[in-house]
C-alpha cells in the first residue's frame, strides 16, 4: 500500500543574529543553510495496517505524512503510495486518502457542519445515496447528531474535531493520515475518537498512519510502531514484539519500554 525508500526532505532556512543591526544587515546580506527533516527515511507499508508513527517534537513525522499525502514535494528518494506518486497530486489519488489533525482544518468556520459536507459531497462525486448513508453512520458512531447544523465557530475543540473526522472520511479514503488528531482533547473526548477509529478500522479495512504523543493512542490503536528521531527511523517492530523484547510479557506500559529504548540509545 505504502512503499518509501531513501525518502529525504530539506528546507533552506537562515540564521539572524539578534539585534535591531543584524536585522537590517539580514535584509541584504542573508546566509541561507539546509536543513534536513527527514533523511533517508525506508518503510514499508501493507494494506490495512494501522501504525504508530511517533518520535519528539521536530523529528519529522509531519513532514513524513505530508510527503506521502503529496502536500509537499521530497527533495529526494522513492515515495509511492498505492501505486500513486503523492507528490503528482493525481484526482483518483487524492479520492483515495484523508489528512487528519487538529491543527488542519477542512470545514468551514462560519457554516454548519452539513454545509461541509456537503461541499466535500460535489468535490468527491458522491451520491446522495452513499452521503446520507456515510453521514448518519459516521455521526451515529461519534456521537454528533445533534451538532451538524451548528456553525464550526459553535462546536467546542471535541466536537469540532469530531465533526472534522466526518468531513475528511465522507469520501471513504483507503488511507488516513492521522497527525495528532487527540492533541488537546480531554481524556473522555480522547477515548471516544480511539473507539470509534476502533471501529471504523474493523468495518473498512482502512490503513491508517497515526502520529500522537499520546502513548495511549498508540496502545489502543496500532500493532505497529515506527520511532523517528531527528529525521531517520530508528525503530520499527510490532508492538507485541517490542513487549517481548523488553520484558516477555504485555503488563509493562509501552510508555515505560519507549523510555527505556531512548534511555538505552
Amino acid at each position: 500500500m505504502i512503499e518509501i525508500k531513501n525518502l529525504t526532505k530539506q528546507f533552506k532556512t537562515f540564521h539572524r543574529e539578534e539585534g535591531y543591526f543584524n536585522a537590517i544587515k539580514s535584509i541584504f546580506n542573508r546566509k541561507y543553510f539546509l536543513v534536513d527533516a527527514v533523511k533517508k527515511v525506508s518503510l514499508s507499508i501493507k494494506e490495512g495496517e494501522m501504525v504508530g508513527f511517533i518520535g519528539a517534537n521536530g523529528a519529522g513525522k509531519t513532514t513524513t505524512l505530508k510527503m506521502l499525502s503529496g502536500v509537499i514535494h521530497p527533495t529526494s528518494g522513492y515515495c509511492k503510495v498505492m501505486n500513486f506518486i503523492p507528490s503528482k497530486r493525481d484526482h483518483e489519488f487524492l479520492r483515495q486518502i484523508a489528512f487528519i489533525g487538529t491543527q488542519k482544518a477542512n470545514l468551514w468556520w462560519d457554516v454548519p457542519a452539513i454545509d461541509s459536507f456537503k461541499i466535500n459531497q460535489v468535490i468527491y462525486d458522491i451520491d446522495q445515496r452513499r452521503f446520507k448513508k456515510t453521514v448518519t453512520e459516521l455521526s451515529e458512531m461519534l456521537e454528533v447528531d445533534n451538532l451538524l447544523n451548528k456553525p464550526i465557530r459553535q462546536l467546542s475543540l471535541g466536537e469540532r474535531m469530531k465533526v472534522e473526522i466526518i468531513g475528511s472520511l465522507i469520501h471513504s479514503p483507503k488511507i488516513i493520515f492521522c497527525d495528532e488528531p487527540t492533541i488537546g482533547l480531554d481524556f473522555i473526548s480522547r477515548e471516544n475518537l480511539r473507539r470509534f477509529f476502533i471501529n471504523y478500522h474493523k468495518n473498512t479495512k482502512a490503513t491508517l498512519i497515526l502520529t500522537s504523543h499520546y502513548l495511549e493512542d498508540i496502545e489502543n490503536l496500532c500493532s505497529r510502531l515506527v520511532i523517528i528521531n531527528e529525521g531517520s527511523i530508528v525503530l520499527d517492530k510490532q508492538i507485541e514484539e517490542i513487549y517481548k523484547s523488553y520484558t516477555g510479557e504485555n503488563s509493562v506500559k509501552l510508555e515505560n519500554l519507549i523510555r527505556e529504548y531512548y534511555a538505552q540509545n
